[in-house]
């Protein structure tokens, strides 16, 4: 892949607006189920000052991604503004996208230098699994169980085991059955109730950044104009959006007079906080040996990102227009 480092004279200029008339938006309407996530937030409570520490260097802020209440207004509102060709959001002046630097900050996970590209085996590995899940293979080979086109282990079936390891104070044993339960049910979500292989791929790979964002992309793009429901990590969605939302002002006065979709369309780029929490970024992954661009594979399917269109939002000059290859 590659990286550019500090700030770059090819970054670009936010992409000239055209002084031809809009035609009027085409909107629709998307829904954002979440699974009811009782048991494991009161499951993730286990988690305590003097051991969170240890948890999110060994799996990232997912606990904060499990404890986020998305409000789907704001996710309704962004998602008609989704410009499928550039594959970003387009507002009045300026654009957005999330990208895999500004996920890897939200998630507290760095993205590894290894090949991004999810590879579910065909054959499960019981062993495998057995070792991330600090369970016996029997256990896991005789709750393995089909769901649809997929197969999964019951999240009923982890909450219990994570449960009785908690009571028995094996602590690293609960630590990985409670990230791999967060992993199936809210950062991969596939079958209700279940977290399924490809969740348990990523979570023994350790590099969940590219997937996740990969997921996100494709659910928004092939929805696109045709509404229903969106399946992706809608917790990281909604805190990268709000992050770049103004906290005061006129933005933040309104909000009781005014729509959603008002108040977003009248912010301009000067309104937007472009640095809120990117100020560290020295790299950006830009492009991906003859790609111009970023490629994609997720649990869903595969697409491409355009990084050029995003510098902005990790505090970098735009200088000049991109190119029509980028």
């Amino acid at each position: 892949m590659h990286i550019i480092s500090q700030v770059h004279s090819r970054a670009c200029l936010l992409i000239e607006m055209t002084t031809v008339s809009e035609p009027k938006r085409k909107t629709c309407s998307y829904s954002f189920h979440r699974e009811p996530l009782t048991s494991l937030i009161e499951l993730g409570s286990f988690v305590t000052d003097d051991r969170l520490k240890s948890f999110v260097g060994q799996y990232g802020d997912i606990l904060t991604v499990l404890k986020t209440v998305v409000d789907p207004v704001p996710l309704q509102t962004l998602l008609q503004f989704y410009d499928p060709e550039l594959r970003c959001f387009t507002f009045q002046d300026y654009q957005l996208a999330p990208t895999l630097e500004e996920y890897s900050i939200l998630m507290n996970v760095p993205v590894q230098h290894q090949t991004p590209f999810l590879d579910v085996p065909k054959e499960v590995d019981f062993r495998l699994i057995a070792r991330a899940l600090r369970m016996s293979v029997k256990e896991v080979g005789e709750n393995w169980k089909p769901c649809g086109e997929v197969v999964s282990l019951p999240l009923k079936f982890l909450l219990r085991v994570a449960r009785d390891e908690a009571e028995k104070g094996n602590w690293e044993v609960f630590h990985a059955q409670l990230a791999a339960s967060i992993y199936g049910i809210i950062i991969f979500p596939s079958m209700p109730n279940f977290v399924d292989h490809a969740a348990i791929s990523i979570f023994i790979r350790g590099n969940p950044v590219p997937n996740l964002l990969a997921d996100t992309y494709y659910a928004i793009h092939s929805r696109h104009g045709k509404g229903g429901a969106i399946r992706c990590c809608l917790p990281l969605l909604f805190r990268w959006f709000m992050s770049l939302l103004p906290v005061s002002g006129p933005f933040v006065d309104t909000q009781s007079t005014l729509k959603w979709t008002q108040r977003v369309m009248s912010l301009t780029s000067y309104n937007i906080r472009w640095q809120s929490y990117r100020m560290d970024v020295k790299d950006v992954i830009m492009s991906c040996g003859e790609f111009r661009n970023v490629p994609l594979v997720g649990t869903k399917g595969c697409i491409n990102y355009n990084p050029v269109l995003s510098l902005r939002q990790l505090g970098f000059v735009m200088s000049r227009r991109p190119l029509e290859a980028e």
